[in-house]
């Protein structure tokens, strides 16, 4: 969360030159900040979220507020494919969802119906470190002939 916080903040303020800020103030001065959650309130995600969104207006030129929403379900999907779907793609909603579900699309797996690569992202929460172990059973022998569907 300290990693996505810190990163929200780099890549808002950092980077922006006087005439870029003075922009970015006029467009969220007066406007709202959603956070889609993938969880329902009182787990992790919602924590870090609302640890987030407690701050976050402050790191951006013009002070949205901050709304967290939570879309709990179908192990992060709901909150997830709601942000590429439903919500409009106009800088004014974050998602934070599992990033093991981006790993669920390569797999094939049911109920995913966003696309990985069309998502922009801004930073993480936390590091995490995945593994995949299978057996010679599998048939899976490596990387290359064992995806049934690749991202690119």
């Amino acid at each position: 969360m300290k990693k996505f916080l810190a990163a929200v903040c780099f890549a808002l303020t950092a980077h922006a030159a006087s005439s870029l800020a003075a922009a970015q103030e006029y467009f969220y001065k007066g406007k709202a900040l959603r956070i889609v959650v993938a969880t329902s309130a009182g787990g992790g995600f919602d924590a870090y979220t609302r640890t987030i969104a407690r701050h976050l207006g402050r790191h951006i030129p013009g002070n949205p507020n901050i709304l967290v929403e939570n879309m709990p379900g179908a192990g992060h999907r709901i909150g997830a494919n709601h942000v590429y779907k439903i919500a409009r793609p106009d800088g004014l909603t974050l998602g934070h969802f599992q990033g093991g579900l981006f790993l669920g699309q390569v797999l094939g797996e049911q109920g995913i119906q966003f696309d990985a690569l069309k998502f922009e992202f801004i930073g993480a929460p936390v590091k995490d470190n995945r593994a995949c172990a299978l057996t010679k059973v599998s048939g899976i022998t490596s990387m290359e002939n064992g995806s049934p569907r690749r991202l690119r």
